[in-house]
């Protein structure tokens, strides 16, 4: 059988056309399946509380919960997680990607008022320059065990970029999301 040196150029530039798709793929196939929220109230404004356990796609492993969540935008993502709908006068766990422009990420408690005044603990920060994008979701992975300990991680990655020790230990049945200035949209309940 004789190929002609035409048909292996077609068959090379076939595969090389495959190879730069995979390279260039749609960074929004990440978020196929998950529920969208977006931030319209700011982070001084009462918040939405999600159930966690109505989420479909929470993986438990008994010590600890796994929970997948993009963030699309600019700056200062916050995950507030709570063991209560309305954590007024209550402590409440924050999470903030991309704080101060972008360049920061951290874990804290808060403890809100009922007249909305809130006192903001640091329990760990690090340096994570230019983390969100607002061109393409940042998929993070939230690993929550039961001893308090939290940790977030890009999803797919072994090692978390941001671990801290939630002393009080309060159980996450509630999250909610939120913004500092500009408008971020979430997107939660993804599947692992």
């Amino acid at each position: 059988m004789m190929i002609t040196s035409g048909f292996v150029v077609i068959l090379l530039a076939i595969g090389l056309r495959n190879i730069e798709a995979e390279e260039h793929g749609n960074d929004f196939d990440a978020i196929k399946g998950c529920k969208q929220y977006n931030t319209e109230m700011g982070y001084d404004e009462p918040l939405y509380y999600i159930p966690t356990n109505i989420l479909n796609n929470t993986v438990d492993h008994g010590e600890f919960k796994y929970y997948k969540i993009g963030v699309l935008g600019t700056n200062d993502g916050v995950i507030r997680l709570s063991n209560y709908m309305y954590p007024y006068d209550k402590n409440v766990t924050e999470i903030v990607v991309g704080s101060h422009w972008n360049t920061r990420s951290g874990g804290r408690t808060q403890y809100r008022t009922s007249s909305n005044e809130y006192k903001n603990t640091d329990l760990v920060r690090a340096l994570t320059p230019n983390m969100l994008n607002p061109f393409r979701p940042v998929m993070l992975k939230l690993k929550l065990w039961v001893d308090g300990k939290k940790e977030v991680f890009h999803d797919g990655h072994d090692y978390p970029f941001l671990g801290f020790m939630d002393t009080q230990k309060l159980p996450v049945n509630y999250m909610a999301f939120t913004r500092r200035n500009l408008t971020l949209v979430f997107f939660y309940d993804c599947p692992m």
